[in-house]
């Protein structure tokens, strides 16, 4: 006894015993589509229908679903089978595809797709077929001639997904997308050519069901090829499909479409298996036959095969998808397993991964994130003289835009006092965005302006007031430089000095105690270097390197002291035992993920062992100083 539609929707829901909602509703159309529309009854033959050439399918993981993919279409495909789709690439993408049909007839396609972030997605398409070994004559008695057909299709979409939609009814995300279309069709030394346009939507609520829409020639394509244009059908397409994580390995897609064109439905049903998102198996069911497919992914990589089980003859499918680059999260993955696996071959690879993105960041115009990955990348390759260049580079544009942006908005609030009638605060504003940029011509006039409007009792408060401000400030930086005076700290004793004479540059106080202070440390770098010199007598270059480091601490542009502290390292160097570098290398790499993970006083430690055992570590070096400045 047949069954009942009521019984084939309750046998699929019954596939999926604890899906509920969405999952049942996936189901249940399902269930209809094949109930209502039964491929064998529903659809007929359509190789003689125009464009017929045009429904061969893209892409072989497709083509193993039988068809069923306009409500998936996640990949460069989806500007055949439903444009919408085009707004899920994470990444541009390249894909191929060949069809080996029966009768000496093959069908290929090529597809690319890029993703343009706020802009949705675009993709393009080139379909081909074309058949040979085909002869005519004039007349009976006329010696055959042979003559080919051809049918190329080029496409082009456009995808972009519409905010999100919070009604309780209908909670997820939708796409939409269109596509044009130019058609060319040869037959011997016969050819025309026509244009149309497709449409889509594409509806996934987060929870694995998805809806396709499409309809395929809303502009219908029309080719004239001797006297008679010849019009594509409209297709219509409305696709559901469901994906379900079934465990840690496993996932697994069902999927149908119920394709309407020459007044006939044309239904089919797919499914697809992963295996750790790595290895798929796949099969499909429509009125052309039974459809089987395989494919497998490695990183950017995927290849697929699919074969249709015609009652003529089996039509063999493969295609062959390229990805461009890493997404985010992509990169982060890779990264965080790396880290767990540290050594020197491991931390380049990740630094390569930091260093590229950081320049995708750069590109974004994220420069501080871009600065924070350039870092790391630095940190886990301390040599690349190309990371730590474009880090420079990118530092020195962060500091300019930031010093535009101070300008700017010192300008702002400059103008908007002087208008409020405010011209001591207004005159205050234009003073720090001249500070900021010395070339500011409208900062210059402005000031000029307000000193010309004030009296003389005025600019002689304002003079007492800022005067009053110079002093406060002064007297804080030389506290300071005192306390860490007295610390032995002539470093830091030395740049808040400095930082007293940047505000009053005349100031005695400052003046004074810097003059002590370089005296100070030019009597430390004689002692230090003497010391050196002396380590260097006894072979001690372990100590001798630490001296030539404190030295270069103090006076960076200390004459030779680089030279010196560059051969004692070489000879440090040398004199390690193999093992203890090794050793060296590793818990480099333990400080690195320390001070990534802001432990800046373990990593210390670690560090401080690290010079015991190769004192010369360049690594190291480098990481000791970001260390000491996030611990200040």
């Amino acid at each position: 006894m047949p069954h009942t539609g009521d019984e084939k929707v309750s046998q699929a829901s019954r596939l999926f015993p604890s899906c509920k909602g969405r999952a049942l509703l996936a189901a249940c159309i399902l269930g209809l589509v094949l109930s209502i529309f039964p491929p064998g009854a529903a659809a007929g033959p359509d190789g003689g229908l125009p464009g017929s050439f045009t429904r061969q399918g893209a892409g072989a993981r497709a083509l193993g679903l039988a068809g069923c993919f306009a409500g998936i279409a996640d990949d460069a495909s989806a500007v055949y089978w439903n444009p919408a789709g085009l707004s899920l690439l994470a990444k541009p993408e390249l894909t191929v595809n060949h069809i080996a049909l029966f009768g000496g007839t093959s069908n290929d396609f090529i597809g690319y797709g890029m993703p343009l972030k706020s802009f949705g997605a675009i993709g393009a398409g080139y379909t081909n077929q074309a058949s040979g070994n085909f002869q005519k004559r004039e007349n009976p008695f006329d010696a055959p001639v042979p003559f080919s057909i051809t049918n190329s299709m080029i496409q082009l979409g456009w995808g972009l997904m519409i905010p999100a939609i919070q009604t309780r009814s209908l909670p997820g995300r939708i796409s939409v997308g269109v596509g044009i279309k130019n058609i060319v069709q040869k037959i011997d030394n016969v050819s025309g050519s026509g244009s149309g346009a497709d449409a889509g939507l594409l509806y996934r609520d987060g929870k694995g069901f998805s809806l396709g829409a499409v309809i395929q020639n809303i502009m219908r394509p029309s080719v004239t090829l001797v006297s008679k244009a010849v019009s594509f059908p409209r297709v219509i397409d409305i696709a559901p499909a469901y994906t379900r994580v079934i465990s840690k390995d496993f996932k697994a897609a069902l999927a149908a479409r119920s394709n309407y064109y020459a007044g006939r439905f044309h239904p089919a049903i797919g499914s697809e298996l992963w295996y750790q998102n790595t290895f798929a198996v796949r099969a499909g069911l429509e009125a052309k036959g039974f459809s089987l497919g395989a494919g497998a992914r490695l990183a950017n990589y995927q290849f697929d095969y699919a074969v249709l089980l015609h009652e003529i003859e089996a039509s063999h499918m493969i295609s062959f998808s390229l990805k461009f680059g890493m997404t985010g999260p992509e990169r982060a993955e890779e990264i965080r397993r790396g880290m767990k696996r540290l050594d020197q071959e491991e931390a380049k690879r990740l630094a390569r991964s930091y260093y590229l993105e950081g320049l995708n960041l750069e590109k974004d115009g994220n420069l501080a994130a871009a600065i924070g990955n350039l870092e790391k990348s630095d940190l886990l390759d301390p040599s690349n003289k190309q990371v730590e260049g474009k880090l420079e580079e990118l530092k020195a544009e962060s500091a300019r835009q930031f010093s535009s942006q101070i300008a700017e908005s010192s300008v702002i609030l400059a103008r908007q006092q002087y208008q409020q009638g405010n011209i001591l605060i207004s005159l205050e504003y234009w003073k720090a965005a001249l500070q900021v940029d010395p070339a500011n011509e409208e900062a210059k006039q402005a000031i000029e302006t307000i000193n010309s409007r004030l009296g003389t009792q005025e600019q002689e408060m304002l003079a007492r007031a800022q005067k009053e401000i110079i002093d406060v400030q002064v007297s804080q930086f030389l506290a300071r430089a005192q306390g860490y005076r007295e610390q032995g700290l002539l470093v830091e004793a030395v740049a808040e000095t400095k930082k007293a004479l940047a505000v009053d540059g005349g100031n005695e106080r400052a003046k004074t105690l810097l003059a002590e202070l370089d005296q100070a440390t030019k009597e430390k770098v004689e002692q230090l270097s003497a010391q050196a010199a002396l380590e260097d007598e006894k072979k001690d270059f372990k100590a001798s390197v630490a001296a030539y480091q404190a030295i270069l601490q103090m006076a960076p542009a200390a004459p030779g002291i680089n030279e010196k502290l560059k051969a004692a390292r070489t000879a440090v160097y040398v004199k390690v035992k193999p093992e203890l570098k090794k050793e060296a290398e590793r818990l480099y790499y333990v400080a690195v993920d320390q001070y990534l993970k802001k432990k800046y006083l373990e990593s210390s430690k670690t560090l401080s062992r690290i010079f015991e055992l190769d004192p010369g570590n360049e690594g190291a070096v480098k990481l000791k100083a970001k260390v000491e400045a996030a611990l200040k």
